[in-house]
């Protein structure tokens, strides 16, 4: 019997061997050969080729003799998969860009092969028939998760009388869209309950349309109702203005625990898998949240409910700069401002022709002054105080960029409310009422690194397509991927490199239910990144959010090159990536 099982292995290995041999002999479109392959499972490097024929990989290993009609000597440097973007906005430019800007140059440049939309809540088109219609008539440069848009979806049902309740006979009508948005090719329910007019739905509508998801498998992603310490359009001033839905729980003031809370139990009462998307701890007010959201996931993953989380690597948040005061502030006395800082009404022509004469009869009034004062400081502390305010944009005081509002108020020996006003009254345009715009470093490190260190977490840029980046931009937009192989990886040491792999290519796959993508493996697609570990560095800042990055000298998306040698292409070789219907 022992001669029999190891004649019978013998048998096996020289199978295999010759199975090898032939494999070595083969030639194919693109060989990698020699790479330190992470394959996205999070398992340590292994020195390989990698074979490419007709966009997939068809062997990984020691290939020997094997040729190629294009051979990468990859040696030192680093083979992954195409990196997952699990929050993307890409795809208003992608459905309707010129097709420099389908390229995606700077996405593309830092390894993006694939990315995530509908985020927040919107599509850029309804039904999603036409808007994978509008990219593939186009062609893209990476390839596209399309998904149901929960604001889309309200929308479409409850046009502009969304701010109530939705009746149980239009929940039913946007299950049916969902529904609809399933079988035509979207991977899930992407929702924005902090923005209009998602802000307006209950928990148990979403519940109920995410439930119509759960049949296809999908899963759910949403900017939480709140990751602050008031909703991102209240104040506080009109905290006492605004009526709460009648469901919302006593205490309405709704926090960042509220918000995640919310996204726990949808996931656990539609059975569905959940991501608190663009996950962040925001202004000093909630620094520490990181700690009480990881004790909720982990005692709610132990449960059974699949939470998931995704980040951006930066504690700096919002995709451009800020303006400080609100703008009912250059808005006439008794301007109704319950709607809050997204009212569509501040749109309203003529609204803010006087602006700066109703700022000074404001301060004039000495109730209304104050309640200025306290919004000015509550946003200031949510954007991490004076001291992490960096002017961005100063058209009439160039000298002023890249300065801190703290630095400046205290040459001035201003508070840094007063130095706000002073710079609204002395350089504020019609164009720019504030006279500068800040980004603040609203985030600490400590949050951010430890929500980066959960192995739920995937990592994401909430960042779009930008041919030129503009001043007070997010560093995100050019940098993200970069900048934490850089810094968290090979600065900090926060987590190690196969962690990030995991975190931006075999977690995100895993998360969407993507099987074809997301591993350097046997009959998976070939989107594939080349880096050079040591050389990788991200260049874009705050004041400069356009700079290149170093390091990433490959890219490849269903085997063409998008990224050679360094430079971007401008090929388009994306694809929507259609989810089929229920599995029977």
């Amino acid at each position: 019997m022992r001669f029999g099982l190891a004649r019978a292995c013998a048998c096996m290995a020289m199978a295999g061997f010759f199975g090898v041999s032939q494999l070595a002999a083969q030639s194919y479109d693109l060989l990698i050969r020699g790479g330190r392959v992470l394959d996205g499972t999070g398992n340590p490097e292994v020195v390989a080729d990698v074979a490419i024929r007709d966009g997939v990989i068809v062997a990984v290993g020691n290939l020997g003799s094997a040729s190629a009609e294009r051979t990468i000597d990859a040696n030192g440097m680093h083979v992954t998969p195409g990196f997952i973007d699990m929050h993307s906005h890409a795809d208003r430019t992608l459905y309707g860009g010129d097709a420099k800007d389908r390229a995606a140059a700077n996405l593309v440049a830092q390894g993006i092969t694939t990315i995530v939309v509908g985020p927040d809540g919107r599509n850029p088109v309804w039904p999603i028939s036409a808007e994978i219609a509008g990219y593939e008539s186009l062609g893209v440069g990476l390839n596209i998760v399309p998904m149901v848009g929960h604001g889309s979806v309200r929308g479409e049902v409850m046009g502009d009388d969304y701010e109530r309740h939705a009746t149980p006979e239009e929940i039913e009508r946007m299950k049916a869209l969902v529904r609809m948005g399933m079988e035509e090719g979207a991977w899930g329910l992407g929702a924005g309950p902090e923005y209009r007019p998602g802000r307006f739905s209950t928990t148990e509508e979403i519940i109920a349309l995410a439930g119509v998801v759960s049949d296809y498998d999908g899963f759910y992603y949403a900017h939480q109702r709140s990751q602050s310490p008031l909703p991102l359009w209240l104040t506080p001033s009109i905290v006492d203005e605004y009526t709460p839905p009648p469901t919302w729980p006593e205490g309405w003031r709704l926090t960042a625990t509220d918000g995640m809370h919310e996204t726990i139990r949808i996931g656990r009462e539609a059975g569905i898998r959940v991501v608190g998307t663009h996950i962040k701890a925001k202004g000093p007010r909630t620094w520490g949240q990181s700690a009480i959201d990881v004790m909720a996931i982990d005692r709610a993953r132990a449960e059974g409910v699949q939470v998931y989380l995704d980040q951006y690597p930066y504690e700096t948040f919002g995709g451009g700069s800020v303006e400080v005061i609100p703008r009912w502030y250059y808005a006439p006395i008794g301007t109704d401002r319950s709607g809050g800082l997204d009212a569509p009404d501040w749109g309203r022509e003529g609204l803010l022709i006087n602006w700066d004469e109703n700022l000074r009869g404001h301060l004039q009034d000495p109730v209304l002054s104050s309640e200025l004062v306290t919004d000015v400081e509550y946003i200031l502390d949510l954007q991490g105080g004076a001291d992490r305010h960096i002017i961005v944009i100063s058209p009439r005081d160039e000298s002023l960029v890249g300065r801190t509002l703290g630095d400046l108020a205290r040459d001035n020996g201003l508070s840094a409310v007063d130095q706000v006003i002073q710079l609204a009254l002395n350089l504020g345009t019609a164009t720019l009422r504030s006279g500068v715009r800040f980004r603040g470093l609203a985030g600490s490190a400590e949050d951010v690194e430890r929500y980066m260190r959960q192995d739920y977490t995937a990592t994401s840029t909430d960042g779009g397509i930008v041919a030129h980046a503009r001043p007070g931009q997010h560093p995100r937009y050019y940098g993200t991927y970069p900048h934490k192989i850089a810094t968290y990886v090979r600065d900090k040491g926060t987590i190690t490199l196969p962690f990030f792999v995991r975190s931006s290519t075999g977690l995100p796959a895993q998360i969407v239910g993507l099987r074809d993508r997301g591993y350097v493996r046997e009959g998976q697609v070939a989107d594939l990144v080349i880096f050079d570990y040591e050389e990788v560095q991200d260049h874009a800042t705050i004041t400069n959010p356009g700079g290149g990055n170093d390091g990433i000298e490959y890219v490849f998306v269903n085997g063409k090159a998008v990224v050679d040698r360094g430079l971007v292409t401008g090929a388009l070789p994306g694809m929507v990536l259609r989810r089929g219907g229920v599995e029977e």
